[in-house]
């Protein structure tokens, strides 16, 4: 969607146009990836309280640019950010959101506070998730713990989800101070479980109880 109107100045546009553009798409992460590897930035922030971190707009994924490019040069795949004021609460990757499996069997995400993008492929995974019985948690969550959590194993799977790159595990993450691994580092039974079904569901391989697919002729 773009401004459209006649004007010369600083303001909400009174005219827009509203584009959708559809397009065939390969993996998100190139080469076949079951899980990622992912740098912390403690320097770079996505988007702060009452800015545009709710809003799918360019301007996020610019302001998440030069981090992932940070991240590249570590050797990582993405980038996770932490949150503006504090540099300690996880927030969520470059393009995507993210869920912690924990060892009682519940997830965990962090919660939609104004700065994290309100995804469409977090928002069913938890639905999902509720209706099979899983507790899922929106709550904050420290990189600190999520450090702790893995080096106990606590946090048995990490898993990243977005439009693009589906549910892709997170095996590795490195940040500053060192890195650390997510289970065996690669891709557990319930990240694969829920790829699955969400994945057999958008392509009618599975049943779809929530009547969220709709067949245009």
């Amino acid at each position: 969607m773009f401004a459209s109107e006649s004007f010369l100045g600083v303001r909400a546009s009174h005219e827009y146009v509203f584009c959708v553009i559809a397009c065939p798409v390969g993996p998100y992460f190139k080469a076949g990836k079951t899980s990622v590897t992912v740098w912390v930035s403690d320097r770079y922030t996505r988007a702060a309280p009452g800015g545009t971190g709710s809003a799918k707009c360019g301007g996020n994924y610019a302001a998440s640019l030069i981090a992932q490019t940070e991240a590249a040069a570590k050797g990582c795949d993405q980038v996770v950010f932490l949150d503006a004021a504090e540099h300690k609460w996880i927030e969520e990757m470059g393009g995507m959101n993210l869920f912690f499996v924990m060892d009682d069997g519940s997830l965990a995400t962090p919660p939609l506070s104004g700065t994290i993008l309100p995804g469409i492929t977090r928002a069913s995974i938890i639905e999902l998730a509720r209706r099979e019985g899983i507790v899922v948690n929106e709550t904050p969550y420290a990189f600190d713990a999520w450090r702790a959590d893995a080096a106990s194993g606590r946090v048995q799977e990490v898993f990243a989800c977005g439009t693009a790159a589906v549910v892709t595990a997170v095996g590795e993450v490195r940040h500053a101070a060192g890195e650390f691994q997510i289970g065996n580092g690669g891709e557990g039974p319930v990240t694969q479980r829920i790829r699955t079904q969400l994945t057999g569901i958008q392509r009618g391989k599975l049943a779809d109880p929530l009547e969220w697919v709709y067949r245009i002729d």
